[in-house]
């Protein structure tokens, strides 16, 4: 949507190959504690995972790394032999990546952690608790209080619902050395786009900036997946007396897609009363890729919304996988406007 243009690895870990090219693979603990000076990536028909190592430590050299870690593999669903493989660059002199010291609120013994940090990290349960809470803080002392139950460093409360005159509330919990979570860049080309995959086929630079396998969305937690990861229930506070724990409804979970293909960055989407949908493209995304038709339409609409359905509308009439709103131009008389809208296959 135009004001809420939000965008959705398992890391490969492997023994130092005997080369005779100089730049060394790390393992995924050595290359958390040292910054990047660059990320590439290498394409080709690599049969064993040797194969491709020693093509990114060639690569590697290349760019003048001494060292470099390899973050996941993307195979073409052409050809199963040929991989893209990408990675961080490190100098010989790279820096140790500082922890800075947070303030944050802690209940019950466990922290609170912000989104912009816990979206970083991978939780290890999920805790959904109903019931009446008069306050804020009423509300973080009861999740507090059983992600303290689960043995939880910290907690984060992704959303909160009415059911009635309670609250359903949902929150992810955290070990101290939670793991990273590896995100999209909110930037990044549709996998499943003509522009993704001739970036894939590109390799290089241009592969970089394709949806990667193994990838979260940026701006979200997938909550059904972990849902279903996690065998998810809610903890009923309706009552003072006793505590009970009911199972969600199996409409709530659905089993993991298989990593075949990347999480998908979350994108406004504009679903049609016949169950078609339609994504549309951020700025940033869109100006990688070529639009194949470029449409307009006339009216008066009073918010974001209406804009947005109208445009994906006609772009799924035109036979648009993605969309995008280039331009929204203002009748010098009257209320309606001009909208724009690049297509995207």
């Amino acid at each position: 949507m135009i004001s809420l243009k939000k965008t959705l690895i398992a890391a490969t870990v492997a023994v130092v190959p005997m080369c005779s090219f100089a730049a060394q693979q790390l393992t995924e603990a050595q290359a958390n504690g040292l910054q990047p000076f660059k990320e590439i990536s290498v394409r080709g028909a690599f049969y064993t995972d040797n194969d491709y190592v020693m093509a990114m430590s060639k690569a590697a050299d290349k760019e003048g790394a001494a060292s470099f870690f390899i973050t996941t593999t993307n195979i073409s669903p052409s050809n199963d032999t040929l991989r893209i493989v990408y990675a961080r660059l490190y100098k010989a002199d790279a820096p140790k990546v500082e922890e800075k010291e947070e303030k944050l609120r802690q209940f019950e013994g466990v922290y609170e952690y912000p989104k912009t940090k816990a979206i970083r990290l991978e939780p290890f349960d999920i805790v959904r608790i109903r019931g009446y809470f008069p306050s804020e803080h009423d509300i973080d002392q009861a999740i507090a209080k059983e992600a303290s139950s689960k043995g939880a460093y910290a907690y984060y409360i992704d959303n909160r619902s009415e059911i009635g005159s309670n609250l359903q509330v949902t929150a992810y919990v955290f070990k101290k050395d939670a793991p990273e979570r590896k995100l999209q860049p909110e930037d990044a080309i549709p996998y499943d786009s003509e522009a993704g995959q001739q970036a894939l086929a590109q390799g290089g630079e241009a592969a970089m900036q394709v949806e990667r396998p193994g990838y979260y969305s940026p701006s979200a937690f997938n909550e059904k997946f972990y849902a279903e990861k996690f065998h998810n229930k809610v903890i009923d506070k309706t009552t003072t007396s006793d505590t009970k724990t009911v199972a969600t409804a199996s409409s709530e979970s659905t089993t993991p897609a298989v990593a075949a293909e990347p999480q998908r960055v979350t994108r406004y989407t504009v679903t049609l009363p016949d169950g078609r949908k339609i994504q549309e493209l951020n700025d940033a995304t869109a100006a990688k890729m070529v639009a194949f038709d470029t449409i307009k339409f006339r009216g008066y609409y009073v918010t974001d919304q209406e804009i947005s359905y109208q445009a994906g509308k006609r772009a799924i009439d035109n036979g648009a996988k993605y969309y995008h709103i280039a331009r929204i131009a203002q009748d010098t008389n009257g209320p309606n406007i001009t909208v724009f809208v690049d297509l995207y296959r």
